[in-house]
Parts: structure tokens; sequence; C-alpha cells
């Protein structure tokens, strides 16, 4: 099991990082070697800039205008789980550094920083995981059923495996922040350091379910979420 971890803890998370950058540039230039069709279908005017389109590609990726007058139940599920998941990419950052810009402006010390962090990554943690949990069930009633796909399946446990470990982490085992923060930045530092004693067998799960979802997306379903941004990026009025 030691050396299963040791993988997990510093070798697999390069390949993981290689894999992922190199399969999105690869699908990138996939997509701008096919020329877009020209539609003016739009009731509204699209934005002429790039950074106007890019705006508009990411709003309408987080908020899914769409899917809101479709289905206003799964809107609010999709929706709680997207700022859910804003939150929790927000909060990671403290994994590699710190706001330390805010925490001095909010005149924090540790004491309120760590109460602070505990109760929003909790709050997080529960606005991405129970609309996953929703989506699931979803799969197995009517015509979802037969529509869906033993990746649709994957894809969902998968997200769950990874938010149900790190609510864990959160939730029961309160791992210290800079311990963590010490060996994520011996990653990236090529300095390796010890696993934190406090994140227990539950950040070598999440830790490598993360890098399972890294591997898998750049050939996914969840590359139309990169894809639809880049779609909006290259058409034209």
């Amino acid at each position: 099991m030691e050396v299963v971890e040791y993988i997990l803890a510093y070798i697999t998370p390069y390949i993981a990082v290689i894999v992922l950058i190199g399969g999105i540039a690869y699908q990138a230039y996939r997509w701008r070697q096919k020329s877009p069709i020209p539609a003016n279908l739009s009731l509204h005017p699209r934005p002429e800039s790039r950074i106007g389109r890019l705006g508009d590609a990411l709003l309408d990726m987080f908020t899914m205008k769409g899917l809101f007058t479709v289905n206003k139940l799964l809107w609010v599920g999709g929706f709680a789980m997207h700022l859910g998941l804003l939150l929790l990419i927000l909060g990671h950052i403290r994994v590699v550094t710190d706001f330390y810009f805010l925490w001095d402006w909010l005149n924090w010390g540790d004491a309120e920083t760590h109460t602070f962090s505990a109760v929003a990554g909790s709050i997080a943690g529960v606005l991405f995981t129970v609309p996953l949990f929703y989506l699931l069930f979803r799969r197995f009633s009517g015509k979802i059923k037969i529509l869906s796909a033993p990746e649709d399946y994957f894809v969902l446990v998968l997200l769950i495996g990874i938010a149900v470990t790190g609510m864990h982490m959160r939730l029961v085992l309160d791992v210290e922040q800079h311990p963590m923060r010490v060996f994520m930045q011996g990653l990236y530092k090529f300095s390796w350091q010890p696993v934190p004693e406090s994140s227990g067998i539950s950040f070598v799960w999440h830790f490598a379910l993360v890098q399972l979802l890294m591997i898998y997306f750049p050939f996914g379903k969840l590359m139309h979420t990169i894809g639809s941004v880049f779609n909006k990026m290259v058409m034209r009025s």
C-alpha cells in the first residue's frame, strides 16, 4: 500500500498534469482545423470582440440560461453545483498559496480565517455534492435512463467520489491547511514533502480521483465546457 500511495502522491500527479494540458491543447488544435459554420440565429447581438465573446461564453456556461427555460428544477441543481464548484476552486487556491491581502484587509487572524474557511468550505461542498446525487438518481428514471450511456454514470460517480472524500477531510478529519500547502508546493517545486498525517487515507483517494478526472477530462463529455467557450471565441458574426 505504501508503494501505491507513493506513486499516487509523487509520480502520477505529473502524468495527470501533462495529459490534461496536452489533451486540451490537442482538442483545441483539432477544433481550430475545422472551419466554423457561419450562422446568425441568435435573437440578441453577439459581442464583436474576443473578450466580449469570452465573457458571453463564460456567463452562459456558468448560469446555463438555456436550461432555465427548459427545466427549472434541473437548472437549480446545475446552478448550485456550478456555484459550489466555483467556491471550491477558490478555496483550493489556498492549498497552493493564500489570500493574505484579503485577511489583512479584514484584519483577521488565524482563528477567524480558519473558521471562515471551515464554514465556507462546508457550504461549498454541500452545494456541489447534493446536486450530483440528484443528477445520478435522475439517470435511473424514465427517458433519461434510456438515453444515458455508461460514461454518464462514470462521470457522476467519479465527481461524487471526489466530493465525498473532500467532504470527509473537511467535516471529519479537519485537515490542517499549512501542512497540505507545504506538500502541494513541494510538488510543483520538485521538492517533495511528506503527505500530511492529518489527511488520512481520504486524501490519497481524493488526490487519486482528482488525477483520474484530469486524465479523463480532455477526452470525455466534460470537455464540452471548454468546447463551448472555444466555439464562441472563434465564431464570427
